[in-house]
C-alpha cells in the first residue's frame, strides 16, 4: 500500500535502522517512505517469509530490510499501475524470484501473476492476503486485506489501501484524464465506504 495501514512505523534514517524496529505481536510491518513523492512501500513478514506491497523504484531499500530481518520474499503485490509513481515491482520480483501479483484486468506487457477481487493468496504458514476491488484512483485499483492465524482461528490484521484511501483523504480520481473523472469520483466514493467496513486490528 502506498498510503494507509493500521500499523505504522516511523520513517527511519536508513533501511537497516528500520529493520531493527520490531513489534512484539509476531508479524512485522515495515514502512519505507519517500515523503517527497508521497509514496509508501510496505514489507510484511512473519520472521521467515515476506511480502511487499507497492515497491518503489529504488528496490535496494527493500532488499536491505529483507536482508537485515533475515527473511525470504515470496510475493510482491501492486495496488495499482499508474504514472503517479514508478514501481520497482517487476525488478524486485525478478531479483528475488518472488511472484509478482498485478490486477488481471491491467493491460501490461510483462509477466505477472494475475489477481482479481476476492482472491486469497497464502503467504507462509499463517498469513493470507485477500484482494479487494477498490476502483477510484484507477479503474483497476486493488486493496489488500491481510489476516493471520490466531488462537480463535483466522483474524483480520490490516488493510493496505494503496492510492485508494489515504490519511484523512482519498486518492486523486482525476489523473486518468477529464473524461474519466466523474466515473472515478463515484467509484472512489463507493470504495471508501467499502473499505470502512473492512475489519482490522
Amino acid at each position: 500500500m502506498t498510503d494507509d495501514t493500521t500499523t505504522e512505523t516511523p520513517a527511519p534514517a536508513s533501511a537497516t535502522e528500520e529493520a531493527q524496529q520490531r513489534p512484539a505481536d509476531g508479524l512485522t510491518v515495515r514502512t519505507l517512505e519517500t515523503p517527497s513523492l508521497g509514496d509508501r512501500t510496505y514489507v510484511v513478514h512473519d520472521g521467515e517469509v515476506a511480502l511487499v506491497i507497492d515497491p518503489q523504484r529504488d528496490i535496494d531499500r527493500v532488499l536491505e530490510v529483507l536482508e537485515a530481518d533475515g527473511v525470504r520474499l515470496t510475493h510482491v503485490f501492486e495496488t495499482h499501475i499508474h504514472n503517479d509513481y514508478v514501481t520497482g515491482g517487476l525488478a524486485l520480483a525478478q531479483t528475488t524470484g518472488a511472484a509478482y501479483l498485478v490486477n488481471g484486468e491491467d493491460d501490461v506487457s510483462f509477466d505477472r501473476t494475475p489477481i482479481a477481487d476476492g482472491e486469497v493468496v497464502e503467504v507462509g504458514d499463517q498469513v493470507r492476503v485477500r484482494a479487494i476491488a477498490t476502483p477510484g484512483h484507477t479503474f483497476t485499483h486493488l486493496s489488500y486485506a491481510l489476516s493471520v492465524d490466531g488462537p480463535d482461528g483466522e483474524e483480520p490484521y490490516v488493510v493496505f489501501t494503496g492510492g485508494s484511501l489515504l490519511y484523512g483523504a482519498t486518492g486523486r480520481p482525476d489523473l486518468l484524464g477529464e473524461e474519466h473523472t466523474d466515473a472515478l469520483v463515484r467509484h472512489q466514493h463507493a470504495s471508501a465506504h467499502k473499505l470502512a467496513t473492512e475489519p482490522s486490528r
